[in-house]
């Protein structure tokens, strides 16, 4: 029989995919059955080279979320591709982790009750999670736990708080305060429920099911001014509390824009102490040398790509009254300057960040 490209050794194989850019390995995973086997069975002991930027999230835009394909575009490199999987049809992006997704499917496109799932979309590897209880909507906060770079626990608040590993056959049901629920991150073995109007804590012990209460019942913002204009993100295993303030201390949202960018806005940052269930100002130095990821709008995903050489505040926003998506940046050094877009309106498309691992 003549012999394929298909044919390549699998030794072969990983001698070219060291060489080669991530995405282009991802494309390399594409070709045929035996190339996805030897992506996926690629040496641990070895490395795939990262693609430029590989720390910084990816833009997943949906045209239709009724359809299968999604279009991931990285805004610093200008790379774009389509996936295309059955996976994503009829479904909604809870979150992003480490190359995963957790998608739920559209209640009003399936009439029935949402269901849950882990896909990492560049290996197609699928987890699937139990049926949900039927108090559970299509979009709720989550949180995802990875051990060895494999989602080992997914949490989901919406009226109750729910928790399950992958391969479970159901979902163990807690309850916790409703205004609580909403960013929720694991750090070891506990997942911290943050409240995003006060900043207020609730640590949830996801081995022997416990919960202790940070700040709860105080009704001051717990980062010492009014209104709610708070992003959290997860960096490394550190909670990380991000505010919009004018030079005058007065609550600025990220979501008031001009037409050219933000409104005259700095950013204060600050990290959740564990030993002493408190919010302290982050030092400058933990501030300097990140990209923060910020976003209002679809899966709340947020992040910190360590190592950049601009340090800056990247916020994806969906403006109500043109009901289109915008990508502003802003540089943490230049206060009074007014925000740079990369690319401006990225139209009606339904866009979010997604981690790359």
């Amino acid at each position: 029989m003549e012999e394929t490209w298909s044919c390549i050794p699998t030794l072969l194989l990983w001698m070219i995919m060291k060489r080669l850019r991530f995405i282009d390995n991802l494309h390399l995973s594409a070709v045929c059955k035996h190339w996805l086997n030897a992506f996926h069975n690629f040496p641990e002991e070895e490395q795939i080279p990262p693609m430029s930027s590989c720390n910084f999230p990816w833009l997943m835009i949906t045209k239709d979320h009724r359809g299968s394909e999604r279009e991931f575009f990285s805004p610093w490199t200008k790379t774009k591709f389509t996936v295309d999987l059955p996976e994503f049809a009829k479904t909604i992006v809870l979150l992003s982790k480490n190359g995963w997704v957790l998608l739920s499917t559209c209640s009003d496109c399936c009439k029935q009750v949402p269901r849950v799932f882990l896909l990492n979309p560049f290996t197609r590897v699928k987890l699937e999670m139990p049926t949900l209880p039927r108090v559970f909507r299509a979009y709720m906060p989550s949180g995802i736990s990875m051990l060895e770079g494999t989602p080992n626990c997914v949490a989901l608040g919406d009226r109750c708080l729910a928790i399950a590993h992958p391969g479970d056959n159901a979902w163990k049901i807690f309850t916790v305060p409703l205004e609580i629920c909403q960013p929720m991150f694991f750090v070891d073995r506990y997942l911290y429920l943050i409240d995003k109007y006060y900043g207020r804590v609730l640590r949830f012990n996801t081995i022997d099911f416990t919960m202790t209460k940070g700040f709860m019942g105080k009704e001051v913002n717990q980062f010492g001014i009014e209104g709610n204009g708070s992003y959290f993100l997860q960096c490394n295993k550190e909670i990380i509390g991000v505010c919009s303030t004018t030079s005058t201390g007065r609550l600025t949202p990220y979501g008031h824009f001009s037409m050219n960018g933000f409104v005259d806005a700095a950013w204060a940052f600050y990290k959740y102490s564990f030993s002493k269930a408190a919010w302290e100002a982050l030092a400058d130095d933990e501030i300097r040398g990140k990209s923060w990821f910020l976003s209002n709008c679809g899966a709340k995903f947020a992040s910190a790509a360590e190592g950049t050489t601009v340090e800056r505040v990247h916020f994806l926003s969906k403006l109500k009254r043109r009901a289109s998506y915008w990508l502003f940046s802003r540089d943490l050094n230049s206060l009074g300057k007014d925000a740079h877009s990369y690319f401006g309106n990225l139209s009606r498309k339904s866009t979010v960040w997604i981690n790359m691992g």
